[in-house]
């Protein structure tokens, strides 16, 4: 396993890059783990938690986000100091082409943070995640879904990629790139399950895979979940895809509404949302979602030295983390 210098001593980072990249899948508790490390002392994590710097192959969503230069990005841990760790949370990176292979070019100590989930949930939460983002205009699952990987008529993604639902969701090919790019010892696996029924030994394993100093478990209710949607469209359209000559005041607007901690801002940003349900498909798509990502899931199983069988059975909810270990004796939260 790589280990970070001794505790005690402060890791003493070459630049104002981050070491630490916890790169996905989305909906897969990638907000939970992030705010988990953020409340470390010995962790910075930048604000926003994902900039997509290093996805050069999905350019419009740098820009979009504001963070297609180095000293931009860069910018964003500046105040990093008398830290161990320095974290971006782009899940994007575990998909892109360029990012780890990149990332390890600039920082070749860097080291990764995966977590997994069930594919067929995290592909009906990952949809949902789209639209409200104003990538997909598909609202229906089972036709956008049916839709492949044909080109949508308007061009509003910030990029194709994001709409690839079967790319996305087969973790156990991703995982397995980033293996042969990064190695197994830099890698460490959460279970999305696990955060669930085990949190307090996700969390100390965590520590030790950045062999962070013990410390008690944050609590956190920042789940990203499903479970919201814009209360005015308009409005959010006009945030987030403003015209180009007003792109970049916007842009600063929002990343000043993000890191601020004013009382009246948070407020306001909780006013622009509605409750939605949960996102739900039926029993015959739920089957058709287990066969198509069946053989990725058992790949992935074998990656992470778990039996994760469950995951491929019938049933109308969401996992509870009932994966049970391999007999390989391999750990069973981390590669």
């Amino acid at each position: 396993m790589v280990r970070c210098p001794p505790r005690g001593r402060v890791a003493a980072l070459s630049s104002l890059l981050p070491d630490v990249y916890l790169v996905g899948a989305p909906k897969a508790g990638t907000t939970y783990v992030a705010s988990w490390l953020a409340a470390h002392p010995e962790v910075f994590l930048s604000q926003p938690k994902e900039p997509y710097y290093w996805a050069s192959d999905y350019p419009r969503m740098r820009e979009h986000y504001g963070f297609a230069r180095r000293p931009q990005y860069e910018g964003l841990f500046r105040h990093a100091q008398g830290v161990r760790h320095r974290v971006d949370a782009s899940t994007t990176y575990l998909y892109s082409t360029e990012a780890v292979p990149d990332i390890l070019a600039s920082v070749p100590d860097a080291r990764f943070i995966v977590c997994v989930r069930n594919p067929v949930d995290l592909v009906v939460s990952y949809h949902r995640t789209q639209v409200v983002a104003l990538n997909e205009p598909e609202t229906d699952f089972e036709r956008a879904w049916r839709r492949g990987g044909a080109p949508i008529e308007q061009s509003q993604a910030l990029d194709p990629k994001l709409l690839d639902y079967r790319m996305v969701a087969s973790q156990g090919r991703a995982l397995q790139r980033l293996h042969e790019i990064a190695g197994h010892d830099r890698v460490h696996v959460i279970v999305f399950g696990d955060l669930l029924t085990s949190p307090d030994s996700v969390w100390a394993k965590l520590l030790t895979f950045l062999d962070l100093t013990p410390a008690t478990r944050p609590e956190s209710t920042q789940v990203n979940a499903s479970t919201k949607t814009p209360r005015w469209r308009p409005v959010r359209r006009a945030v987030h895809r403003p015209p180009r000559a007003l792109a970049p005041a916007v842009r600063r607007l929002r990343q000043w509404a993000r890191t601020s901690d004013l009382a009246i801002i948070t407020s306001a940003k909780a006013i622009l949302w509605k409750p939605e349900a949960r996102p739900e498909v039926t029993p015959a798509m739920r089957e058709e979602l287990r066969r198509t990502f069946r053989s990725d899931v058992e790949m992935l199983g074998t990656l992470i030295g778990r039996d994760l069988s469950c995951w491929l059975e019938a049933r109308d909810r969401p996992e509870r983390g009932e994966t049970r270990p391999r007999a390989t004796g391999l750990d069973t939260a981390e590669s």
